[in-house]
């Protein structure tokens, strides 16, 4: 069932060509799953993190192959979201070729990063969503309903998560889709899905977080990811940087958050204060994908944080680059 499976979804590497691999899976040789992430990428590679990995004794079953879950474990009978430190350490264990001293850039410190000699092939968004709507109609329903109520094409719709890898089971239940718009389009629905959660029935909580851009439409949770419909528009992608201080705890307001829903978030803070004293307008860089959408205009925020200096494509900037979610706290 898995290769039946894998013929149908996976893609060939050498389709890849210069997409964005933003919320995209890949399986490796070894038939792991590997999730990636943004836009700023190693030469011939990509960051990202192992989310499942053949264990015999694993309790995940993807088409009748036992995997165990490096984002997730059950405690007490309960499911529980794994802390990004542990996931690393975890990675240390499965694949001895990763350890401490893996050599990364400082925004990915709780990525990993994988050759693309690594992987057997990859699987599209657009194209798993179009294979899942031509063998269920319940998905093919649940997707014309989402492009209807957010007013977008099913051509700028993709899917991620199990239902990219064919798992269609939980797809009416749970509904990881990508949205490829521009950013204009982005934002209108990303406004449409705020009036939408003003609903309290229409809220996600999980892992005990309110899931802002997340909501039920019906008996489905739809869990959305937002991708820059034009790559070039993406202020961090192609990017490398320079820690250059040590870390700082910072406060401020947000007055742009043009670019929250993305990978990586990042927001324009100003009011600053670094360490009590006042600072400068900055721009903070959140990398964590756990935290896409949590921040709007007008929230003050407290984060411990690096300064860094990014170098792009486009030239060099300063910013403040945080990468675990428990640093930063809404005041």
């Amino acid at each position: 069932m898995f290769e039946k499976t894998m013929k149908r979804c996976l893609v060939p590497m050498g389709e890849l060509g210069d997409a964005p691999v933003d919320s995209t899976y890949f399986l490796r040789k070894d038939d792991s799953f590997v999730f990636a992430e943004g836009y700023s990428h190693p030469e011939g590679g990509i960051y990202g993190k192992i989310i499942y990995y053949p264990d015999e004794n694993g309790d995940v079953d993807i088409h009748g192959r036992n995997y165990g879950c490096i984002t997730k474990k059950t405690v007490d009978g309960e499911v529980v979201y794994v802390s990004h430190p542990e996931q690393i350490e975890r990675h240390y264990e499965i694949d001895p070729a990763f350890g401490p001293g893996t050599k990364k850039e400082a925004f990915a410190e709780f990525e990993m990063p994988f050759s693309l000699d690594d992987f057997r092939g990859f699987f599209s968004g657009k194209r798993s969503l179009q294979v899942a709507m031509s063998l269920h109609e319940e998905i093919a329903e649940a997707a014309h309903s989402a492009s209807e109520l957010l007013s977008i094409p099913l051509e700028k719709i993709g899917v991620t998560g199990s239902l990219a890898y064919g798992i269609y089971e939980e797809a009416t239940e749970d509904f990881d889709i990508v949205f490829y718009g521009s950013m204009e389009e982005n934002k209108r629905i990303i406004e449409t899905i705020d009036e939408l959660v003003k609903d309290p029935s229409r809220q996600v909580i999980e892992f005990g977080k309110l899931w802002p851009m997340r909501f039920y439409n019906g008996s489905t949770l739809i869990c959305p990811f937002f991708v820059y419909g034009n790559p070039g528009e993406a202020p961090f992608s192609d990017c490398s940087v320079i820690v250059t201080g040590e870390t700082l705890t910072a406060t401020g307001v947000v007055v742009d958050d043009t670019h929250s829903i993305y990978m990586p978030p990042i927001l324009r803070l100003s009011d600053v204060r670094i360490n009590g004293d006042k600072g400068n307008d900055t721009t903070l860089i959140i990398y964590d994908g756990a935290m896409r959408g949590d921040f709007r205009n007008g929230d003050r925020l407290n984060v411990k944080a690096k300064p860094i200096e990014v170098h792009s494509p486009g030239g060099q900037w300063n910013a403040l680059l945080s990468t675990l979610y428990s640093n930063i706290q809404r005041l």
